[in-house]
């Protein structure tokens, strides 16, 4: 039972549909001393100047998830490859890339701030904008159960995440998703369809 509330971001599940699932990344440039910090598994958004940023509001939309972070050592002078990056922080060689999974068609599973039932599969969510932790890399993003929509909202529940630990109503849920903002495939209203997710 998900009975512990460890919002954790968005992992890499799956592609939806019948093409191979590559599970690679595309290289986006981030701002040189952004203010902002980013996680593995934030939602990310082409912002100002067409530099990536995480997601700062529920209405953006999302170009994809971020695996982690590019940029050299002002001191070392070494490349370095990092799940997160702290804000502030400029490469050595003027450019820092982030690295994000861009596919729409990819699933993610990711924890709900509260309790999400089967009925749930018939509504769009918005998410958490939680901070992440520099000691695991690791976003804080998770669903925010309250919001159930018919309506446009950014993610969509496909399935349940199958594993022993986890029903639908604990307490926490864990559940796939895909991103109904995704820059990609923005629909304004998804409809329910019945079959194969």
């Amino acid at each position: 039972m998900t009975s512990t509330s460890a919002l954790n971001g968005f992992h890499p599940s799956r592609k939806r549909g019948s093409g191979a699932n590559s599970t690679g990344n595309s290289r986006y440039q981030v701002a040189q001393g952004t203010n902002l910090a980013m996680f593995s598994g934030d939602l990310m958004k082409i912002g100002t100047g067409g530099y990536v940023t995480p997601i700062t509001t529920t209405t953006d939309f999302a170009i994809g998830v971020l695996e982690g972070i590019r940029y050299v050592d002002k001191t070392s002078k070494q490349p370095v490859w990092s799940r997160y990056i702290n804000s502030s922080v400029s490469s050595d060689d003027g450019i820092t890339y982030a690295l994000i999974n861009d596919d729409p068609a990819t699933t993610y599973i990711v924890q709900a701030d509260a309790t999400l039932s089967v009925g749930d599969l018939l509504n769009n969510f918005n998410v958490t904008l939680g901070s992440g932790s520099t000691v695991t890399g690791q976003s804080g993003f998770g669903i925010k159960a309250g919001t159930g929509t018919t309506g446009t909202a950014m993610v969509r529940p496909v399935a349940l995440w199958d594993a022993p630990d986890n029903v639908w109503g604990d307490a926490y849920t864990k559940v796939e998703c895909r991103i109904v903002r995704h820059v990609d495939a923005h629909q304004s209203v998804v409809a329910c369809v019945v079959g194969p997710v």
